[in-house]
């Protein structure tokens, strides 16, 4: 879930155009490579004899969020704690977020780094259709058309086997989709609160109602992991959390069209290292789908962006 933003510096307010924009590209392509190193020790932790549950690194994510937001987090509101327990639309918010993170940890080992990720950014596709629908956003032509292409490229993704042995949709495409859309429901959730809370609280809700279920099935298990297994959850974990907080850096130093296109590069870059680390591959067909998401995701958001932009 990317909902974390951080308020500008007094010093950075007069930063030279220059001098932001190449930090903001710095600071964009490390958020693209920490996620990126996220998806990948997810995929690794999750295979092998010394399998590493799901639920384990949600519950690290979770509890590493929470300490990033009430240590080191500094917006421009201040972070709340009392109503992450008491509003209800924070605790829906919480658990929408639980059920979409919870699907894309559980679908990357088995679906593929690759796969997974670019199931997980249609949320971007799901968020524009709920908003239309539950928030009045208009539905343009040019909106139609690239909803209606991810779709066809969902459909290409999701339903041909690499070997092009046929279309088979099995329960792991369909909980990831499934995470996509509660995912998209969050991020029209986090709008909605927005007006009313700080990000520091909303992403406080999103990580205290994920810690607090996933604790029941994850801590049991605490004790049977090694060091080696630790640092790697706690890796991950803090990738996920610097990801998010560069991610929103980077929007402030550039253009929404530049942002949005370096953020393009988290699924191609875990593709990439899905093929190249663990043997993943594409049919010719699902390639094509993979072009038509990614394109359409990147009209979607950057359309989506500019119209916040201007709103603000």
């Amino acid at each position: 879930m990317k909902t974390t933003e951080s308020a500008p510096s007094p010093a950075l307010l007069f930063e030279p155009a220059a001098t932001s924009a190449r930090r903001g590209i710095i600071v964009m392509v490390l958020s693209v490579m920490a996620f990126t190193v996220n998806t990948l020790l997810l995929r690794y932790i999750g295979e092998g004899e010394r399998r590493i549950s799901p639920d384990m690194p949600l519950l690290f994510r979770a509890a590493v969020g929470i300490v990033i937001v009430l240590l080191f987090f500094r917006g421009k509101r201040p972070t709340l704690i009392k109503p992450v327990f008491r509003d209800s639309s924070l605790i829906l918010r919480g658990l929408s977020g639980l059920l979409g993170t919870a699907a894309y940890y559980w679908t990357v080992p088995t679906l593929g780094a690759g796969k997974a990720t670019l199931i997980c950014n249609t949320y971007v596709i799901f968020a524009s259709i709920i908003a239309m629908l539950s928030l009045g956003e208009k539905l343009t032509a040019k909106r139609f058309f690239w909803l209606a292409a991810s779709f066809v490229g969902i459909v290409l993704l999701v339903g041909p086997r690499a070997g092009g042995e046929g279309f088979s949709i099995g329960f792991n495409e369909i909980l990831a989709l499934f995470g996509a859309i509660m995912a998209a429901w969050s991020v029209v959730l986090v709008r909605q609160l927005s007006l009313g809370y700080s990000i520091g609280t909303i992403y406080l809700a999103q990580c205290v109602w994920i810690l607090v279920p996933i604790a029941f099935l994850a801590v049991p298990q605490l004790p049977e992991l090694n060091l080696r297994e630790i640092g790697l959850l706690l890796l991950a974990a803090i990738a996920a959390g610097y990801g998010q907080l560069a991610m929103n850096e980077g929007y402030r130093c550039l253009t929404v069209t530049t942002g949005a296109t370096i953020q393009m590069l988290w699924p191609v870059s875990t593709t990439l290292g899905g093929w190249l680390l663990f043997a993943e591959r594409f049919g010719p067909l699902q390639w094509g789908g993979a072009i038509l998401i990614l394109a359409s995701i990147w009209q979607i958001s950057v359309a989506g962006l500019r119209a916040s932009r201007a709103v603000a």
